[in-house]
């Protein structure tokens, strides 16, 4: 084995056993070993080999006899120690499980945390979970509770979509709608769209609004002035017909601002007549963001085709076709304010 290769034990003793000298000259002879002596001394007689290899042979027994006694006592030592320790000397200093099996008794065993389960949601919770994920708008930001933000993942809601809310958090600037039991939304949130539960277990599904309430119920009262007179100009347009019912929603201004543009478009091409206005938010009194329409089947097919080719925010969430000559258009919440009121405006202009 090479040197580097070469492993010693920290503290180990290396001996160096030394050689006799080689004969010195061509005249010594391989029993003899000729030594140096000093100046004006006689030379000493050289030991035989004998003497030196008894010599080398006394010094190996006595460190052979040394090592061992050291052994000897290292191993009593440790023999000491261990019988010390069992019988409690070190008590103050040995762990608890070594005590512990020393005395013939279990260790006892380490406390393990029973594990929290995270609590079930509630119907109300459940059942708005459902609802934002078929209902909302495919691009609107929503805040929500943690457990709420994990119920509308489980849903099919992207992460990308949610906006985690925490106690204390500042208002959630950016979401389109805030998900909440509390009342404290209503400043920057006033606009209910839709509701779950009662009592204290209530869900709200809130609107948000930049401005905050006083600028939402500005917006709100001109919206409304724009959505009656759309909705009186189309009960004067003879490419559609509308049941009383309907023509008292379009008088109160209850109808998306996003129907009455779409019925007006279609009206241009097609006569039809309407059957219902319709809204699925639960909880709260809202705009109708349905509409279902009857006519021509081969009118309705092309009327299909031009509400699918419309852009954001005109863009239908669903639009079919609905037996036996029906056509189904459902636009997604919350809905926008002032769509029509720069139209009415230059208009009157």
């Amino acid at each position: 084995m090479s040197q580097d290769n070469r492993l010693t034990s920290p503290g180990s003793t290396l001996l160096n056993i030394g050689r006799p000298a080689l004969p010195d000259g061509p005249g010594a002879s391989a029993g003899t070993v000729r030594s140096r002596s000093a100046p004006g001394r006689p030379a000493a007689s050289e030991p035989s080999w004998g003497r030196v290899l008894a010599t080398t042979i006394k010094l190996w027994v006595l460190r052979a006899r040394r090592w061992q006694a050291v052994a000897v006592v290292a191993a009593v030592a440790a023999v000491t120690v261990a019988a010390l320790a069992l019988s409690g000397v070190f008590a103050g200093t040995a762990a608890p499980a070594a005590r512990a099996r020393a005395a013939g008794t279990p260790s006892p065993a380490k406390a393990v945390p029973p594990r929290t389960a995270a609590p079930q949601p509630s119907a109300a919770q459940t059942a708005a979970a459902a609802w934002i994920a078929g209902q909302l708008s495919s691009d609107a930001i929503i805040a929500c509770d943690p457990a709420m933000c994990a119920l509308l993942q489980a849903q099919g809601v992207t992460a990308g979509r949610l906006m985690p809310l925490t106690p204390g958090s500042p208002d959630p600037h950016g979401a389109t709608v805030v998900v909440t039991s509390s009342s404290a939304a209503e400043a920057y949130a006033p606009a209910v769209i839709a509701s779950f539960g009662s009592g204290a277990a209530r869900i709200y599904v809130r609107a948000t609004e930049p401005g905050g309430a006083a600028a939402y119920e500005t917006a709100l009262r001109a919206d409304l002035a724009a959505r009656m007179s759309a909705g009186s100009q189309l009960l004067r347009n003879n490419q559609i017909r509308f049941t009383a019912r309907d023509a008292a929603q379009l008088r109160a201004g209850e109808v998306d601002a996003r129907l009455l543009a779409t019925l007006a478009a279609l009206s241009s091409q097609y006569s039809f007549s309407v059957t219902a206005f319709g809204d699925a938010s639960p909880g709260a009194a809202v705009l109708y963001r349905e509409v279902t329409i009857n006519g021509a089947s081969k009118n309705l097919t092309s009327a299909l085709a031009l509400v699918k080719a419309q852009v954001p925010p005109y863009l239908p969430a669903q639009v079919a076709l609905v037996p036996p000559a029906g056509l189904s258009i459902e636009f997604a919440a919350p809905s926008p304010l002032g769509l029509l009121t720069a139209v009415l405006d230059r208009a009157t202009r």
